[in-house]
């Protein structure tokens, strides 16, 4: 009996094993899974599937999980952006926010398109399927954000902001059609404008996404793979280099309740690979989340050029700060 059940023990594990090698042939191997020079993963870790193979649950799961967040979001916005309704129209704003708020259109469409395609590949699409799919989703919901926008009465139908939408939608699926171009990641940064001394807007409510004054939008840069093979051996390859773009002083008024102006600001720094700096996991979604900070631009040695002078920060927009 004992020898039996040894057997059938060794039966299953054997099956299992060799099913797993079958699981494996069925997704694209770790070495043609790549961003740059770094590994890339799934959300869970892994690679894509070579074909496509619709996953039910996954499915299931992560449209309930959209389906829930899209809805949140359009709530959200409706009492922030959207409380009075007008018919639909278009009003330019090319210089809205001195043209970060296109900078936030790119990023924000690249990251959604992004975001959505990794979802497809939980789904069981391949990486071209889940590439287009991405795209299309982060497209058509930053899209939908402009629409409505045409149906509100503060705003209106941006060309501009559809414009944007569609170039962070192209540049998600240039990287992945166009190897070279993953050398420059878009990247955004936040801190509060009062928690570093700045002005903050005192003409209208608060609102997280579109606080210009706290805001910088950033493209870092790759250096090591962009550098000649001899040069790059006295670069460490987990240091990259960042040019940003930041506004000051948007929407604030005197006491007289006259706006103060804005001033623009261009922001050159050393910025961080974190792929290569945190260790490789042994939990999948924990190198997801790895991967996903190369996304964000932490404080860090910046030169600030802008109207208001020249200056560095170690820890920038942090102090200290020495004027140059």
């Amino acid at each position: 009996m004992r020898s039996r059940l040894i057997c059938l023990f060794v039966s299953i594990l054997l099956a299992q094993v060799c099913t797993a090698a079958v699981d494996d042939s069925v997704y694209i191997p770790r070495s043609l899974f790549r961003y740059a020079d770094n590994q890339r993963y799934t959300i869970t870790g892994g690679t894509p599937r070579i074909e496509s193979e619709l996953q039910a649950w996954p499915a299931i799961g992560i449209g309930v999980g959209l389906t829930t967040l899209v809805v949140g979001l359009h709530l959200y916005q409706k009492n922030a952006w959207w409380p009075d309704n007008a018919e639909f129209h278009v009003q330019e704003d090319l210089e809205y926010a001195r043209g970060l708020d296109k900078c936030g259109h790119i990023y924000t469409t690249y990251v959604m398109s992004t975001f959505c395609g990794d979802l497809l590949t939980e789904c069981g699409l391949n990486q071209s399927a889940s590439m287009w799919g991405g795209a299309g989703m982060g497209l058509a919901y930053t899209l939908y954000v402009e629409i409505e926008d045409g149906y509100a009465a503060e705003w209106g139908f941006s060309p501009s902001d559809a414009i944007a939408d569609v170039v962070g939608a192209s540049f998600y699926v240039a990287q992945n059609q166009i190897p070279f171009l993953q050398n420059f990641t878009p990247r955004w940064s936040y801190v509060p404008a009062a928690w570093v001394g700045d002005p903050v807007s005192n003409n209208r409510q608060k609102i997280f996404i579109d606080d210009y004054n706290s805001t910088t939008f950033w493209l870092a840069c790759n250096v090591n793979n962009l550098l000649p093979a001899k040069a790059a051996e006295f670069w460490p390859d987990w240091l990259m280099f960042s040019v940003g773009y930041g506004i000051r002083k948007y929407d604030v008024v005197d006491a007289n309740g006259t706006p103060v102006g804005v001033t623009t600001r261009f922001l050159f720094g050393l910025d961080y690979d974190w792929v290569k700096i945190i260790p490789e996991s042994p939990i999948g979604v924990v190198n997801y989340l790895r991967q996903a900070l190369n996304y964000i631009r932490l404080p860090g040695p910046t030169l600030e050029v802008g109207a208001e002078g020249v200056k560095f920060g170690l820890l920038y927009p942090f102090a200290i700060v020495v004027p140059i």
